[in-house]
């Protein structure tokens, strides 16, 4: 049976503004040997499903370091220090989209690389989203607002025009929380007595 292998040594390389790089020395239960391993140290991290009452998701063009293209994506962000998740997600998507929402639930949590990464993803669904204000950006970010349709995501998603896997999981915990159709019924509603905004 495979088990937790004890950590032996842990050693900071490198910290910078969003994580840093752990070297650990790990011994394995079945052979005894040691063996290093890096880690991608990072906080949690969010993403919201913002949904808003005429049934369109609020998602964002943004330019991705890492991959040098601009991905089309949902709001999200880092888990500041002593922040809760909601918390961050509440605040990610005003400074991102500059839109809050009326009901908030929380479809679950995702490890993103567990090979090299020990931080998780929480993923929220944000119902009856409004604009209250303009998004305040980082420095560092250029995001475009596209309200889209939350009937068309799947063929977004299957043309590859959404391929960030965080932004995957989030839109497959949608749907098997039955969120998506609890979604578009309640846009439906709201259109049919003339409160659709």
């Amino acid at each position: 049976m495979v088990e937790p292998w004890p950590l032996e040594e842990e050693q900071e390389l490198t910290s910078f503004r969003i994580g840093g790089l752990v070297r650990m020395r790990m011994r394995s239960p079945r052979t005894g040997r040691t063996h290093t391993f890096y880690e991608l140290r990072f906080t949690d991290w969010v993403n919201v499903v913002a949904v808003t009452e005429d049934g369109r998701v609020l998602l964002i063009r943004q330019f991705r370091a890492g991959t040098r293209t601009v991905t089309l994506e949902i709001p999200g962000g880092l888990v500041e220090p002593g922040e809760e998740p909601l918390a961050a997600a509440r605040r990610e998507l005003r400074e991102e989209t500059g839109y809050e929402a009326a009901e908030w639930r929380a479809l679950g949590a995702v490890r993103p690389n567990p090979a090299i990464q020990g931080n998780r993803c929480h993923t929220f669904l944000a119902l009856g989203a409004h604009r209250t204000g303009e998004p305040q950006l980082e420095a560092a970010e250029d995001i475009d607002l596209l309200p889209t349709p939350l009937a068309e995501i799947p063929a977004l998603v299957e043309r590859g025009a959404i391929d960030h896997t965080l932004v995957l999981s989030a839109f497959l915990r949608l749907w098997l929380a039955g969120g998506a159709a609890e979604a578009l019924a309640a846009a439906g509603a709201r259109a049919a007595g003339g409160t659709a905004g």
